[in-house]
C-alpha cells in the first residue's frame, strides 16, 4: 500500500485526501429537505391566511358600503316625498317595499331608539320589537354607519346595516313632521301609514323623535363567492405549495447530483490512479474476448506502448485458455505475453459481474515472478554456498596437514633417484599433484571463510589497471589482447580494495581463458544510469549457455576441464559482500560481459563488513 501511495500522482492525492476528509459527501440530509418544505409550506399558509384575512375585509366593506348606499338612496326618496311635487304621493311604506324589493336585500326598517318598527317593507311587522332597548343600547348608532352580523328568525345569516335616520339635508334631529312643519302634514297626511292607515293604529307624532334605519343583507351570495375565492386561494397556495416542495426537492436533488457527480469523479480518478500504480498488470476482458481496459503494468509486460493492448483479442496477448481458471485463485506459470520470450507470471482471473450476478467481463491480474524466481535463486545459491562453506571448513583442515607430508616425502623420495629417470619423474608428479590440491583446498578455504570488508576510498579505474597488468601475461599466453581504454576515468567508491581485485582478478582469468583462439578483453567503468559505480570485464569468446548463465555461480560447476568451479562464486561472494552484484549478459557481436554493480554512497559506514 505505501508502494502505491508513493505512486500515486497529484490529482489521484486530491482524490484520496477528499476522502478522507468527506467519507459520506454527496448526499442531500433528509432533515434539509424537511425543514425546508415546513418553511415553504408556513409561508405558503401565511400567504393564504393573510390573502382570506385581506378578502374577508373586502367583502365586509362590499356589503357596509352597499347598505350605506341603501339608507343614502332611501333618505334621499324620503326627502322628495316630503317636498311635493314629483313622488310627493309616496308614502314611507310603499318606498320601504319597493327599495327593499332588490335581490340580496332581507329586510329595510325604521325604528325608534328601543327598536320598536315605525316602518318595515314587511308592514305586518309595524308596530314589533325589532331589537329589545337593551340591544339597541349595544348597537348604539350614531350618524355614521356601523355593521354587525345577526341571525334572522329563520336562521339565515344577515349582514345588518344601520345609522341614525336622516331624511333631513340639515338633519334628522326634529324628526320627519318636523321638517316642513304643517306643510308636510298637509301634502303628506299618514307619511308613515299604509294605505289603510287605521290598521296599524292611527298616526304619530314623530316631531322631535330620533330614528333608527336597518338594512338587512343578505350574505349568501357574498359566503358563496368567498366559498369560491376559497377554493381558488386554496388551490393557488396548494399549487404553489407543490410547486415550492418540487423546486426545493429538485434544487437538493441537483446539489445532490452534483455532489455525487463531483464525488463519482473523484472515485473515478482514484480507481485510476490505484489502477495505474499497481505493481501486478491489471486486464479487463469484456465478453467479447477483447481487452476494455489495462494498466501500464500489463503493457510494459506485453511489451507495447500505452494503449495498444486495449480492442485487441485477449488471445494475442494472452494463452487461449488462461481464461479457463476462473475463480480458481493464482496459479504460477511461465506465460508468452504478446509474442515474446516466456515469462514466469503468477496469473489470476476473476469473473467481474452485476448486482444482479450478470457476467460482464473477466478481470485477469498478472505478477511477474522474475524478480521472486531470480531471489530464490539466489537464495538457494547462498545455501549452497553456506553447506560448501561449511564443509570446506571441516574437510580442508583435515586434509592440508597430511598433503604436506605426502609433499614432503615425494620430494624426499625424489631426491634420490636420478634426474630423469622415471622414479624422478614420478615423484615429481606427485609433488605436483600435492600442490593442485593444495591450490583446490586454499580455494575452499578463501571461499568458506567470511569476507572481511574493509572499506576506504578507491578507484575503479586504478583496480582495472591493476587488474590488466596482472593478468597480462596470461593473456599473452593465449594470444589475448587487453583493452582499457573504457577504464581510464572510473568513480570513486568505498571499497576494500584487495578483496575487489581479487573478485577481478577472477573474472579476467575467466574471460581470458573463454577465448581459447584469442581476441580481446576489454575492461571498462563508469556510472550505471540508477547511480551505481559499475566495473564490466568483456571478451570475444563463444558466450555462455542461457542454462548455464543460471547456474555459473554455484560452487564446482565449471565448463573447463580443469577448472575447480570456485573462482566465479568466490568473486560473486566477495561482490555481494560490498552490497553489489555481477550481472552476466551475451554481448551482440559475441562473448560475454560480466558487469559488478557497485554502490557509489559515500555515506555508507566505512566499518569493515562481515557476511
Amino acid at each position: 500500500m505505501i508502494f502505491m501511495q508513493n505512486r500515486l500522482s497529484t490529482r489521484g492525492k486530491r482524490a484520496l485526501a477528499f476522502f478522507r476528509k468527506n467519507p459520506f459527501r454527496g448526499a442531500s440530509s433528509p432533515l434539509l429537505v424537511i425543514g425546508a418544505a415546513a418553511i415553504l409550506a408556513a409561508v405558503v399558509i401565511a400567504m393564504a391566511v393573510i390573502d382570506l384575512g385581506r378578502e374577508k375585509q373586502y367583502v365586509t366593506q362590499l356589503l357596509l358600503e352597499k347598505g350605506a348606499a341603501l339608507i343614502k338612496a332611501f333618505e334621499a326618496g324620503t326627502r322628495t316625498g316630503m317636498r311635493g311635487g314629483f313622488g310627493a304621493n309616496i308614502r314611507l311604506q310603499h318606498l320601504i317595499e319597493e327599495t327593499a324589493n332588490q335581490p340580496g336585500i332581507f329586510y329595510i326598517a325604521v325604528t325608534d331608539t328601543d327598536g320598536r318598527i315605525l316602518a318595515h317593507n314587511n308592514a305586518a311587522r309595524i308596530g314589533d320589537q325589532l331589537f329589545s332597548p337593551k340591544a339597541m343600547r349595544e348597537l348604539a348608532p350614531d350618524a355614521t354607519e356601523k355593521w354587525r352580523l345577526a341571525k334572522e328568525d329563520d336562521g339565515r345569516e344577515s349582514f345588518l346595516v344601520y345609522r341614525r335616520f336622516i331624511p333631513s339635508a340639515r338633519g334628522g334631529g326634529r324628526g320627519l313632521h318636523g321638517f316642513h312643519g304643517n306643510h308636510s302634514s298637509m301634502h303628506n297626511p299618514g307619511f308613515f301609514c299604509t294605505d289603510d292607515c287605521d290598521v296599524p293604529g292611527g298616526r304619530r307624532d314623530l316631531r322631535g323623535m330620533p330614528l333608527i334605519i336597518f338594512v338587512g343583507l343578505d350574505v349568501a351570495p357574498i359566503e358563496a363567492a368567498r366559498r369560491v375565492d376559497l377554493q381558488n386561494t386554496l388551490t393557488t397556495a396548494g399549487v404553489l405549495l407543490v410547486l415550492g416542495l418540487g423546486g426545493v426537492l429538485a434544487l437538493f436533488w441537483a446539489q445532490s447530483y452534483r455532489a455525487q457527480r463531483r464525488a463519482l469523479r473523484q472515485t473515478t480518478a482514484l480507481a485510476s490512479e490505484v489502477v495505474a500504480a499497481m505493481p501486478a498488470g491489471l486486464l479487463l476482458v469484456a465478453p467479447d474476448g477483447r481487452v476494455a481496459m489495462a494498466n501500464g503494468a500489463a503493457e510494459s509486460l506485453a511489451g507495447v506502448a500505452s494503449g495498444d493492448l486495449v480492442g485487441r483479442p485477449v488471445g494475442e496477448v494472452l494463452p487461449p485458455d488462461i481464461l479457463e481458471n476462473e475463480e480458481g485463485g493464482e496459479r504460477q506459470m511461465d506465460v508468452i505475453v504478446g509474442g515474446g520470450g516466456p515469462i514466469a507470471l503468477g496469473v489470476a482471473v476473476s469473473a467481474v459481474r452485476t448486482e444482479e450476478g450478470t457476467p460482464v467481463g473477466s478481470l485477469v491480474v498478472l505478477r511477474d515472478l522474475r524478480e521472486m524466481r531470480r531471489l530464490e535463486a539466489e537464495i538457494r545459491r547462498r545455501e549452497k554456498l553456506a553447506a560448501v562453506g561449511n564443509l570446506a571448513a571441516g574437510v580442508a583442515h583435515e586434509i592440508r596437514n597430511p598433503l604436506s607430508s605426502i609433499r614432503g616425502y615425494a620430494a624426499y623420495f625424489g631426491a634420490k633417484f636420478a634426474p630423469g629417470s622415471e622414479d624422478r619423474q614420478a615423484a615429481e608428479v606427485m609433488v605436483r599433484e600435492v600442490d593442485r590440491l593444495n591450490r583446490v583446498i586454499s580455494e575452499l578455504i578463501e571461499f568458506a571463510r567470511p569476507s572481511d570488508i574493509k572499506r576506504r576510498p578507491v578507484r575503479l579505474s586504478e583496480l582495472a589497471s591493476h587488474a590488466a597488468r596482472l593478468t597480462l601475461p596470461d593473456a599473452t599466453a593465449r594470444g589475448v589482447s587487453v583493452d582499457i581504454a573504457g577504464a581510464v576515468e572510473g568513480p570513486e567508491i568505498l571499497a576494500d580494495p584487495d578483496r575487489l581485485t581479487q573478485a577481478l582478478l577472477n573474472l579476467c582469468l575467466n574471460a581470458i581463458q573463454a577465448m581459447q583462439a584469442g581476441g580481446v578483453m576489454t575492461l571498462a567503468t563508469g556510472t550505471a544510469p540508477d547511480g551505481r559505480a559499475f566495473l564490466s570485464v568483456a571478451d570475444t569468446g563463444g558466450g555462455i549457455d542461457d542454462m548455464e548463465r543460471d547456474r555459473i555461480f554455484d560452487p564446482y560447476y565449471t565448463t573447463k576441464p580443469h577448472g575447480t568451479g570456485l573462482g566465479l562464486p568466490i568473486a560473486h561472494k566477495i561482490v555481494a559482500a560490498h552490497g553489489g552484484e555481477i550481472v552476466l549478459a551475451a554481448r551482440p557481436e559475441g562473448g560475454t560481459v560480466a558487469t559488478v554493480y557497485l554502490p557509489s554512497d559515500f555515506r555508507r559506514t566505512k566499518t569493515e563488513h562481515h557476511e
